[in-house]
């Protein structure tokens, strides 16, 4: 089909993708010199009058939106057997793609969140509910500032609610979408009335798109099973985890929106996209919040809380403040030592503070790989709080053990060294056998 004209005027170039629902092709428009985007369905499948009825209502939905965020429908034309969408060309990468490649800042996240809720609002003002949601259908558009905008895709199973579809339609696009080969992508975005056959809305495409924005921001789709029975069976029955539990540094009141969007009953969920897009925006003004007015209204903190508060405003800056207050006592207990060597000059005195150098050394390591991850790479920071946890409590009670003997050693001859090797020694295992573990739990819940 290469180089071959579509009604006379549309000069096929390449292939740029291919679906279940569809192939697209690119091409240029020889009348209005202009790159455009055919969708066409696959040869196998063009004599289906279903699927070609769904192409011609596909056409019939997008041509009738016009929005910066949701791919413009040139024509619709039909050409011997085959029938063609002409999409406008649009030149970026899906968020499949984007996924695969980077992951998502909280900032991007909130325009791209935000740029999709309007155009959800545009295509719910007509009557128009996508349905098919999800990152192979949605487009990121570089631009010279960030990722850049995006656009919406792919209307294929778009219903129109003042059209209702009868029962036959409805229960068609259920066996199509669940059919092999079409449940990566569809039925992983699908909403629970959705998979369980029930009338959809608006409010459909609103919980598909927080399942969008929560795995732009933790990398993962929370209710992805090894097989499509244990995905449906988790989207039925599972709520997905506080996405604090994958990001300690994502704003609250992003995780509170995901979460609402995630509703399994429609009449928790965000009742339009206008409401969700209000929400994101008021974010977006405000996207850092103080801890401190998150009390309830009436109530206030407890002197203890108050005292810890000192320590840092929420559990994961007082996780990093417990890693570095780790580190500086580590370097204080290497003084003590180095004074215990000038104290003791036989040689098990040196013997006793290389010991104490390589306790520090693997000490610092652990402490400082979390806080590296942290910075880097937040979303595998719990496991790799987890997976530390041991190393760190080890590492230090054995550092405790070498201070320990020092001290001993010096009880008799120095004293007030002896008492503070001791002192020292107690308060850092003390802290990493009650006061870490509190601390690693309160900033890194595990999940239910």
């Amino acid at each position: 089909m290469l180089n071959d004209f579509i009604a006379g005027r549309y000069r096929v170039e390449q292939e740029v993708g291919r679906g279940g629902m569809g192939v697209v092709l690119r091409a240029y428009d020889t009348r209005l010199n202009r790159l455009v985007a055919l969708k066409m369905l696959p040869s196998n499948t063009s004599h289906d009058s279903e699927l070609c009825r769904r192409l011609a209502a596909e056409a019939r939905a997008a041509s009738a939106l016009s929005h910066p965020g949701i791919a413009t429908v040139y024509d619709f034309v039909e050409q011997g057997e085959g029938s063609f969408i002409v999409y406008e060309y649009v030149e970026g990468r899906t968020w499949r793609k984007e996924l695969a490649r980077a992951r998502f800042t909280t900032e991007e996240i909130l325009d791209a969140s935000a740029q999709l809720a309007d155009a959800l609002v545009a295509a719910h003002s007509h009557g128009i509910v996508h349905r098919d949601l999800k990152p192979e259908n949605i487009m990121s558009v570089p631009d010279d500032y960030s990722r850049g905008r995006v656009k919406i895709l792919d209307f294929g199973l778009a219903k129109h609610l003042h059209a209702p579809l009868s029962l036959g339609e409805e229960s068609a696009t259920v066996s199509v979408a669940t059919s092999p080969g079409l449940l990566v992508g569809t039925v992983n975005y699908m909403a629970p009335e959705q998979l369980e056959g029930q009338s959809v809305d608006a409010r459909t495409d609103i919980y598909a798109l927080g399942l969008v924005l929560y795995e732009m921001a933790t990398g993962a789709n929370p209710f992805l099973g090894r097989t499509p029975p244990s995905t449906i069976a988790n989207i039925l029955k599972q709520e997905a985890p506080s996405l604090r539990q994958h990001i300690p540094t994502a704003p609250a009141e992003l995780d509170r929106i995901l979460l609402k969007c995630l509703r399994k009953r429609p009449d928790e969920r965000y009742q339009s996209a206008r409401e969700l897009l209000v929400d994101l925006r008021n974010l977006r003004r405000v996207p850092a919040e103080s801890p401190s007015t998150s009390e309830t209204p009436g109530t206030e903190s407890s002197l203890l809380r108050r005292f810890f508060l000192l320590f840092g405003a929420t559990p994961y800056r007082r996780w990093e403040i417990t890693h570095l207050r780790m580190c500086l006592w580590s370097l204080f207990i290497g003084y003590l030592g180095w004074r215990f060597t000038l104290g003791t000059p036989e040689r098990w005195g040196l013997i006793l503070f290389f010991l104490e150098l390589v306790c520090i050394v693997l000490l610092w390591v652990v402490l400082l790989l979390p806080l590296y991850m942290g910075a880097f790479d937040a979303r595998r920071l719990p496991h790799h709080v987890r997976k530390m946890a041991p190393w760190i409590r080890w590492s230090t009670l054995a550092l405790v053990a070498v201070t320990w003997t020092m001290a001993g050693a010096l009880g008799a001859s120095h004293s007030g060294l002896a008492a503070l090797l001791a002192l020292c020694g107690a308060s850092g295992g003390f802290g990493v056998l009650w006061f870490k573990p509190a601390i690693d739990r309160a900033a890194f819940p595990k999940p239910h």
